[in-house]
């Protein structure tokens, strides 16, 4: 059963002669607890279609349907609301507030919900990320790859339906990246969440369950990888 249905996705910017098709008539379906990677040249609509995925950016025309919710029927303020509840978006540029801690920006998504986060759960979150020691440090003190964690952390612990990672090792070398593509598996796999990771490392890719090839907007190739689910 489908659990994530994208449904003839269009995003075109500007207009006229200088019209652009970043995500050019778009449609699958990911079924619960899939972990799949979205590939492709730079320019390819990857991180446009994760965005509208997400409930960043709306689609020209198309539907997103995650756990039988219509995304973009929902207004401003609802979609807010879901992407907070419901979504875990990780960057690769980690996207964290240089003056909260990294217990803090784990746990922001749940303050800004109105909700005091659970002290357990935080300690939880700050062992599985390897930050126990780095709970009270500043984004500045911390290192490329103990910020991508925290990053995940937040991404993670409101226990979201699905997760998008935009190139979430982009910026790290290769063992932090290791790491990186580690723990997500490990959440994929313990907690059954959705995960979509764009990425342009095929050895990444090979880790997922599925490989989504774009190219000029469109997708151009869709298998399972030999762990596919």
């Amino acid at each position: 059963m489908s659990f994530l249905k994208v449904e003839s996705i269009c995003k075109t910017y500007g207009d006229g002669e200088n019209a652009v098709k970043a995500v050019d008539n778009v449609s699958f379906t990911i079924p619960k607890g899939q972990m799949a990677a979205i590939i492709g040249a730079s320019g390819s609509g990857k991180s446009s279609l994760l965005h509208i995925l997400g409930g960043v950016d709306r689609p020209t025309s198309g539907k997103v349907i995650i756990d039988g919710t219509d995304v973009y029927s929902q207004n401003n303020k609802e979609l807010a609301v879901f992407r907070r509840r419901r979504v875990g978006l990780i960057y690769q540029f980690y996207n964290l507030i240089p003056v909260l801690t990294a217990a803090e920006n784990i746990t922001l998504p749940t303050v800004m919900d109105g909700k005091k986060p659970d002290p357990a759960k935080v300690e939880e979150m700050l062992e599985l990320m390897d930050l126990k020691d780095r709970s009270g440090h500043l984004p500045s003190q911390l290192s490329g790859g103990q910020q991508q964690r925290v990053s995940i952390g937040r991404a993670l612990f409101t226990a979201p339906d699905v997760i998008l990672a935009d190139e979430p090792t982009g910026n790290l070398d290769s063992k932090n990246s290791a790491e990186i593509i580690r723990l997500l598996r490990e959440s994929n796999i313990k907690l059954g969440q959705t995960m979509i990771i764009i990425t342009h490392d095929e050895g990444i890719a090979q880790q997922c369950d599925r490989i989504i090839t774009m190219s000029d907007g469109k997708i151009v190739k869709d298998e399972l990888t030999k762990s596919g689910r």
